[in-house]
C-alpha cells in the first residue's frame, strides 16, 4: 500500500505508525518547507486525559507552523492514548511513555535526518519530555509549556478535578465503581501500578540537564515554576521564561476552542532563534513499515479534497462478509479519537468482532482539511453529509452502519431518515436532530420552528420501517432527547412497538460517558446489539 500524505495551503503531513510491532505508536510527520531546511526535528510530547483532547488541534497548528518555518517535526500518541497501540489500564502504562519517547525520538531522526532534536511538551507531555530527556542526555533543546513538575502532582489535581466535577454532577457519583484497582481522573482511569510509578517522576530532582537549553511558558499559576527554573539553570539547562497568561483552550469544550496564537509563534519564534540558519539534514534512512494495531491502516479518502480516516481491518480468520461496515463520524469537533477514547476502543473491540470500522474527520475536524471556503472546528460543518458520502465509498458500495456522539448521532440520523442503502444507525446522544446548527438549538428561543420537534420520533419511524437497523442509545438526562421527550412524549413512547427500532437509557452518566465503568456498559451494550443484529 502506498504511503498516505494529506496536502492543503499549510503544508503536507503523513500518518505513520512506528515503534514496536507488538505495540505500535501512531503520530503525524510535518516534513520541512522545502529550500527552508534548519535540520532540526521537533518532537511534540502529548499530555494525557482532558488535556490531550482539547491540545489536540493547537498541536496540530503548532507542528504546521513548526514545517513551514523550516522544522521536520512529529507528533505523536502515546501508549495506550489517541491511535497509539496499548491498553490505556495497562499497569506498563508510564514505563511504556518513557520508552515511546524514546522511539519517536530515534523515528524522527530517522525520517527527518536531523541530528540535533529538541522536545516540546505540554502538562503532562512536558513532564515526560523533560524527563526521558534527562534520562538520555542528548536533547539538544526543551520547551515546557505549563508542565507538571511531578507525577504526583499530576495525579493529585486529575483526582481531585474528576471528584469535583462529581460534586457538580451528583448523579455521575452513583455510577457503578470499578473493579480495577487505580483512580478515575475525568475520564481516564489511572491504573494503581501507573500511579507508583508515576510518584518516580520529580523535575526537582532531575539529576542532569534535560536540554543544552530552554524555554519555559508559564501560562499562570504553574505550582513550582520557580523551584523548576532555578533546577533548570543550576544543572546548566538556560531556561529562558515567557509569561502567556490564559490557557483556555485547556477549559474550553472543543467547538469553542481558540488555538493559542500568542503561545505558538513564542514558541517557533524562540526555536528559530536558536537555530537560526539554514542547515541540510543528513540524508533521511529507510524507516520500516510497521503494522497498525487492530489491524487499522490511515486512509486519505475523497475526490474533491484530501480527508483522512482510519480504517480497523477485521482479522480475515474472524471477518464475516454477512456483518456490515460501520462507519463512526466526530463528536462535535472532536477528532476521530472520540471523547474519552471511545471511538477508538469500540471501532477495536467491533472490529474483533469481524466488523470493518472507519473513524472519519470530517472536514476542518481533526486532520481534515477545511473545505474551501469554510472554517476549520465546526460542529457541523457545510459538507459534513457529503463528506460521509465520500466516505462511504471506502466500503465499495457495501451497505454499511453509521455511528456517532452527539454532532455525529445527528448525522446518523440525517441519513438513516432518507434509508439510502443503509444497514443500520448507532444514535448515540443526539444533540439536534434535525437541525445541524448547534448554535441555534443552543439559543434561548430553544430548537428553530423549521424543524418541528414532532419530524424526530416520525423520522425514526421512518427510518426503523424502511429496514435500517435503528439504535438511539441515550443517558436519561442528556438534553437532545430530553427535550425530544418533553414535547412529544406518547410518540417516542409509541416507538418501542416499531420492528427494527430499539432505545436504550444509560443511567449515571453524562454526555461523552465520562465514568469509566459507564463506558464498559455502553461498550458491551452497543457490541451486543450489532452481534445480535448480525
Amino acid at each position: 500500500m502506498d504511503p498516505v500524505e494529506i496536502r492543503s495551503d499549510v503544508g503536507a503531513k503523513q500518518p505513520i505508525h512506528f515503534g514496536d510491532e507488538g505495540r505500535p505508536l501512531f503520530g503525524f510527520y510535518h516534513p520541512p518547507r522545502e529550500g527552508h531546511e534548519r535540520g532540526v526535528g521537533v518532537l511534540l510530547c502529548r499530555p494525557i486525559g482532558t488535556d490531550l483532547t482539547r491540545s489536540e488541534r493547537p498541536y496540530r497548528h503548532l507542528a504546521e507552523r513548526l514545517a513551514a518555518a523550516g522544522f521536520a517535526c512529529l507528533r505523536f500518541d502515546l501508549s495506550g492514548t489517541g491511535d497509539s497501540g496499548g491498553d490505556d489500564a495497562d499497569p506498563r502504562l508510564v514505563r511504556w511513555w518513557m520508552e515511546d519517547v524514546g522511539r519517536a525520538i530515534e523515528d524522527l531522526k530517522a525520517r527527518s535526518g536531523a541530528e540535533r532534536i529538541s522536545l516540546v511538551g505540554l502538562r503532562f507531555g512536558g513532564l515526560l519530555a523533560a524527563s526521558c530527556a534527562a534520562s538520555r542526555g542528548d536533547i539538544d533543546s526543551l520547551v515546557l509549556w505549563s508542565p507538571w513538575v511531578s507525577g504526583p502532582a499530576f495525579v493529585s489535581e486529575s483526582i481531585r478535578l474528576h471528584q469535583l466535577y462529581l460534586k457538580i454532577e451528583s448523579d455521575l457519583a452513583q455510577a457503578p465503581p470499578m473493579k480495577a484497582d487505580g483512580q478515575e481522573a475525568l475520564g481516564l482511569f489511572l491504573p494503581r501500578a501507573a500511579i507508583d510509578d508515576l510518584a518516580q517522576l520529580d523535575l526537582l530532582q532531575l539529576a542532569r540537564p534535560p536540554a543544552r537549553r530552554t524555554l519555559f511558558i508559564d501560562g499562570g499559576n504553574v505550582a513550582a515554576r520557580d523551584a523548576m527554573l532555578a533546577r533548570l539553570k543550576d544543572l546548566g539547562a538556560a531556561p529562558e521564561l515567557r509569561v502567556h497568561l490564559g490557557h483556555k483552550f485547556l477549559i474550553s469544550v472543543a467547538h469553542r476552542a481558540v488555538v493559542p496564537d500568542e503561545i505558538l509563534l513564542s514558541i517557533v519564534d524562540w526555536l528559530g532563534s536558536v537555530y537560526p540558519g539554514k542547515v541540510a539534514a543528513s540524508a533521511p534512512k529507510a524507516t520500516p513499515a510497521i503494522a497498525g494495531p487492530a489491524g487499522e491502516v490511515p486512509v486519505r479518502f475523497g475526490e474533491r479534497r484530501p480527508l483522512f480516516g482510519i480504517l480497523s481491518r477485521p482479522d480475515p480468520a474472524k471477518a464475516d462478509r454477512a456483518r456490515p461496515p460501520i462507519l463512526i463520524t466526530n463528536a462535535g469537533s472532536v477528532n476521530r479519537v472520540g471523547p474519552h477514547r471511545l471511538y477508538v476502543k469500540l471501532a477495536r473491540r467491533w472490529a474483533g468482532l469481524g466488523f470493518p470500522v472507519l473513524r472519519i474527520d470530517l472536514s476542518g475536524i481533526g486532520d481534515s482539511p477545511a473545505a474551501p471556503g469554510t472554517r476549520e472546528n465546526l460542529t457541523y460543518p457545510p459538507s459534513g453529509l457529503a463528506d460521509i458520502a465520500e466516505a462511504l465509498q471506502v466500503f465499495g458500495g457495501r451497505k454499511a452502519v453509521i455511528a456517532g456522539l452527539c454532532s455525529g448521532a445527528d448525522f446518523a440520523f440525517q441519513l438513516a431518515s432518507r434509508g439510502e442503502g443503509m444497514a443500520g444507525a448507532i444514535m448515540i446522544n443526539p444533540r439536534t436532530f434535525c437541525v445541524l446548527d448547534l448554535a441555534a438549538v443552543e439559543s434561548a428561543d430553544s430548537a428553530p420552528s423549521a424543524a418541528p420537534v414532532e419530524d424526530v420520533p416520525r423520522l425514526l419511524r421512518r427510518s426503523a420501517e424502511s429496514g435500517v437497523d435503528t439504535l438511539l442509545l441515550v443517558g436519561r438526562k442528556d438534553p437532545g432527547v430530553l427535550y425530544v421527550d418533553a414535547h412529544v412524549p406518547d410518540a417516542m413512547k409509541a416507538l418501542a412497538a416499531v420492528s427494527g427500532f430499539r432505545r436504550v437509557d444509560v443511567a449515571h452518566t453524562d454526555h461523552t460517558f465520562t465514568p469509566v465503568s459507564v463506558q464498559e456498559q455502553v461498550f458491551d451494550l452497543l457490541s451486543d446489539h450489532l452481534l445480535a443484529r448480525y
